[in-house]
């Protein structure tokens, strides 16, 4: 697994753009990064599964539970959900992944120029998390039907500049980026770890 990942993940807001919102190889580096240390995860899309992260970290010959431990997972399910968040999250110094960030901003029954607002808002509140720590945001373009949300999806590319990465068909063949080396601090009330996840839903 550590082939994806190159030696460092650099402290700035990093996008990846790719099917199902690139979630195949998000859960293989938050499985990666989890055997670095803590490990912040905000899933906009209920694309995290710890089922596959724990395979993962066991293909590694390391210990599951103790790199699950060190996960923690907020669901967001609105994009208020989102914003309100991330507002409680404390700037910390280790890695924070969003799953499939946009999910929540493509729901119609927010009007265009609310997410918009909400929008500019999150992306701020990023951007200040990556002042002292990777921030991993994947994503994937609008359905057809909400064609006008393109341009939450342009606002997020524009935002993340070049530092984009956009994955094909086949995760594994991409080569990428790597964890730093965070430091354990409070996680806010609220969120749950993987482990615990793992527990509930598979004894």
């Amino acid at each position: 697994m550590n082939a994806l990942f190159p030696a460092q993940l650099p402290n700035q807001l990093l996008l990846v753009m790719g099917e199902h919102a690139a979630s195949h190889w998000m859960l293989e580096l938050a499985a990666w990064l989890s055997m670095q240390g803590p490990v912040r995860v905000l899933d906009g899309g209920n694309r995290f599964n710890a089922y596959p992260v724990a395979q993962s970290i066991r293909r590694q010959n390391y210990d599951p539970r103790l790199a699950l431990g060190r996960i923690r997972l907020s669901r967001a399910f609105t994009c208020y959900q989102v914003h309100a968040l991330l507002t409680e999250w404390p700037v910390v110094q280790h890695a924070t992944l969003v799953f499939d960030l946009l999910a929540t901003f493509y729901d119609e029954s927010v009007n265009l120029p609310e997410s918009q607002r909400l929008l500019r808002k999150v992306l701020w509140q990023l951007e200040q998390l990556s002042k002292l720590a990777p921030v991993v945001v994947s994503t994937r373009m609008p359905a057809t039907i909400c064609a006008e949300r393109m341009l939450l999806f342009e606002m997020l590319k524009e935002r993340a500049g070049s530092f984009r990465l956009e994955l094909e068909m086949q995760p594994q063949d991409v080569v990428t980026i790597a964890p730093s080396q965070p430091t354990l601090l409070p996680f806010p009330e609220g969120s749950t770890t993987a482990k615990s996840i793992i527990r509930r839903k598979y004894g």
